[in-house]
């Protein structure tokens, strides 16, 4: 093993005999990997404060030479603790997604600084009640390519041609439909949602926090995502299965409601 530093957000944690965790981090240098953190559940241990779950912090580990064996943690030092979190089961909730898909992924054990920027920027802002739920949208939207998912927002998915303009998002195969391809019994939707997917779909997790908030449309598309993400992706998880049992996300209730908002009408 090779002693390295790394800083990196911690993204679960279990006891590991009487005294020890096994703590996963993603980290800027390295991607996740996980280590044994040897006396930590002990009062007297310094690294306690470091190994809390959300935390951002730099540790220096003994680091395996295998991408997924265990390493072994040497110090931790707090860098910001995001302790604010717990406070909010909404926010506890929103940050738990985020980690749970990161930990179920393989992708994630390569190096992307990206990745972790991004990481690191959703943690703050649900942390600080900064947009934690868009926070969480914007997360998992911007992560979809990188688990091979794919929506059509470049073009119309039923021609393959681009067009100016767009009369729908199937919301069951994820992709725009153009004016030529939309059927007679099909309804139009509100352009302004168009443009919000389009306006997503052109910007990065940081740009996009600089536009204004729909909260309706998110609601519409956190609930689309997260069941891409179990449906398509194969990526399931309890606090995914939670935010599910809220009765905005409930089949019909959700379904009416989308049904208001993308059409203007009332039922």
């Amino acid at each position: 093993m090779s002693e390295v530093k790394i800083r990196a957000i911690v993204l679960d944690s279990f006891n590991y005999e009487e005294n020890d965790k096994i703590i996963t981090v993603y980290s800027n240098e390295f991607g996740k990997l996980s280590f044994i953190a040897l006396g930590a559940n002990k009062p007297s241990s310094k690294n306690n404060y470091s190994l809390n779950l959300f935390s951002e912090a730099d540790f220096e580990i003994f680091k395996s030479r295998k991408i997924q064996s265990i390493s072994k943690l040497k110090t931790g030092t707090l860098v910001r603790d995001n302790f604010k979190i717990a406070k909010s089961y909404n926010n506890y909730l929103f940050a738990s997604i985020i980690s749970s898909v990161i930990l179920q992924e393989e992708l994630f054990y390569n190096k992307d600084s990206k990745w972790f920027d991004m990481l690191r920027e959703s943690i703050k802002n649900i942390n600080d009640e900064i947009n934690p739920f868009s926070s969480m949208v914007w997360f998992l939207f911007y992560s979809l390519k990188n688990f091979g998912g794919n929506w059509e927002l470049k073009k119309c998915y039923r021609c393959n041609k681009p067009s100016k303009i767009y009369r729908k998002f199937d919301l069951k195969d994820f992709g725009f439909v153009c004016p030529n391809c939309i059927n007679e019994n099909e309804e139009e939707q509100d352009f302004e949602f168009i443009k919000y997917l389009q306006r997503m779909d052109n910007n990065t997790f940081f740009t996009i926090q600089k536009f204004s908030i729909n909260v309706s449309y998110e609601i519409i598309l956190s609930k689309l995502i997260l069941g891409y993400y179990i449906n398509e992706l194969g990526v399931y998880s309890y606090p995914i299965k939670e935010i599910l049992k809220k009765e905005v996300y409930r089949e019909d209730t959700f379904w009416e409601y989308t049904y208001k908002v993308l059409t203007n009408n009332s039922i």
